[in-house]
């Protein structure tokens, strides 16, 4: 009888809803399978981005949502591929809000090789606008190709881009989607504030046109003993192009109930937009910085976080740098894949336009940077005495991604000296480069404060110089001027 009634309550429903149209807030019942080779894989999260549920052991599930949300997908288990086209992986499914009552079955692809040891490539802030733009960076993706081609052969290989991919031309993610097929890597997107739709009414409904062609904008998957997170931290508020960084309820939310499976101590690395802290900068705590350049609600997020052992990987700034937040806590901003916003080879701080590649060894992870046409042992620039007239006398280092855990010096005749001395200023190439309100396509750019910059006083003008920095990983980066 209880059937019956359900039946007809759904005929009525159906009837309603063929007249009127769902509501915003209407209840559907979505039913489905994950499913690889015809075999349920079971223990798989299935979200609607609010809800999370697992599938059983036939690989089933069940999962009551409603019309106010756009997509049902899983996250990625361990020993498996998604399928992708264009270099998007395909992990999630439209949800038809004309329909009560639905299914929506995953195929996935059993591994080939072991996950347990990985890499991926981050790029970041790739700016695509223009047919200029476009090409530019296909010269990118020639070196990535060029990385991956030595890495896959022992390790399967990922992307991740953590934003910014065009430049306010929503129409050009066909052209992004391009670029990033030619990689031939699956590659997890994040949303940038110049990927949003900014003449929509509000946040709820700015990632539009980016989700119609990458699909959600929080989500997570799993690779060998990693679990990846892609979290929105752009928050328009419905007035010009005005944003600030904030993690919205709905996402925090969900993220506890993504993680509640995962073990604590395991390594999460966490991909977004906007920094969480703005490091670069000699007033990261000052109101405005924190509104567009940072995530104002991070304390949340570092709450939720805290019971594992984090890397945080952003974007935004177009520098690079490096923050340890706390000893579980790791933040990597990355400098641009287009630099300067496709004006020159480096960036306002001086790094050269690239990406960084992590390896991963089971619960562990290893990086460096990558610049573009740049020999991998290419980590820093050394600018000789006489460089920056503010510091006559001094040898220059920037190091591009330094971190606490290196080390730099330097020798005179082969003597070491000491540690050279790092400071706030500007890159020296770049502050020739990037003089304000004088560059050849957009006149705002100029030359930006680094603290990755190192200097020493030379003793004798005449003997030959060597810097060597030293990484966390105790590989060592020499160069000289004699």
């Amino acid at each position: 009888m209880k059937n019956k009634f359900k039946v007809l309550f759904l005929l009525l429903l159906g009837t309603s809803i063929s007249l009127f149209g769902l509501t915003n807030d209407q209840q559907i019942l979505v039913q489905g399978e994950v499913l690889c080779n015809g075999k349920g894989v079971p223990s798989v999260s299935v979200t609607d981005g609010s809800s999370v549920v697992q599938t059983n052991v036939d690989g089933k599930y069940i999962l009551h949502t409603c019309s106010v949300n756009d997509f049902v997908y899983y996250s990625l288990p361990a020993g498996y591929e998604t399928p992708i086209q264009d270099g998007v992986p395909l992990f999630y499914a439209k949800l038809d809000k004309n329909k009560v009552e639905q299914q929506i079955n995953f195929d996935l692809k059993a591994c080939n090789k072991s996950q347990v040891k990985h890499a991926f490539i981050l790029w970041t802030d790739t700016h695509l606008k223009d047919t200029e733009d476009y090409n530019l960076m296909k010269k990118v993706v020639e070196d990535v190709n060029k990385t991956v081609a030595h890495l896959a052969i022992k390790l399967p290989v990922h992307g991740i881009s953590c934003g910014d991919n065009v430049f306010d031309q929503l129409d050009y993610f066909e052209k992004y989607k391009q670029i990033v097929a030619l990689t031939g890597l699956p590659f997890y997107q994040v949303i940038g504030n110049h990927d949003m739709d900014y003449n929509n009414r509000s946040n709820e409904l700015s990632d539009k046109s980016f989700s119609e062609k990458f699909g959600p904008t929080h989500y997570s998957f799993t690779i060998g003993k990693i679990h990846y997170v892609v979290l929105k931290d752009v928050f328009y508020y419905g007035y010009s192009y005005r944003y600030i960084g904030y993690i919205d309820e709905k996402q925090l939310s969900w993220l506890e109930k993504d993680l509640s499976g995962i073990k604590p101590g395991s390594t999460v690395i966490v991909a977004l937009h906007i920094p969480t802290i703005y490091g670069e900068s000699k007033e990261a705590d000052s109101y405005s910085t924190l509104m567009s350049n940072s995530v104002m609600n991070r304390s949340a997020l570092f709450k939720i976080l805290s019971p594992f052992n984090v890397h945080i990987l952003s974007g935004h700034s177009h520098t690079q740098w490096n923050t340890v937040i706390s000893p579980s806590l790791f933040e990597h901003t990355h400098v641009a894949a287009c630099a300067t916003w496709w004006q020159g080879e480096i960036g306002v701080d001086g790094t050269p336009k690239g990406y960084t590649v992590y390896l991963v060894n089971g619960d562990s992870l290893s990086w460096y940077f990558k610049g573009v046409n740049l020999d991998k042992n290419d980590q820093f620039r050394l600018y000789s005495v006489g460089s920056d007239l503010k510091y006559p006398g001094y040898i220059i280092a920037n190091v591009y991604n330094y971190d606490p855990a290196w080390t730099v010096n330097w020798y005179e005749n082969g003597v070491l000296m000491g540690k050279m001395e790092r400071y706030w200023g500007d890159d020296p190439l770049a502050k020739s480069l990037y003089p304000p309100g004088k560059n050849k396509k957009y006149s705002w750019l100029e030359v930006e404060e680094t603290h990755h910059l190192f200097k020493a006083k030379i003793q004798n003008l005449k003997s030959k110089i060597t810097v060597k920095v030293t990484d966390r990983f105790g590989y060592v980066y020499e160069k000289g001027i004699n």
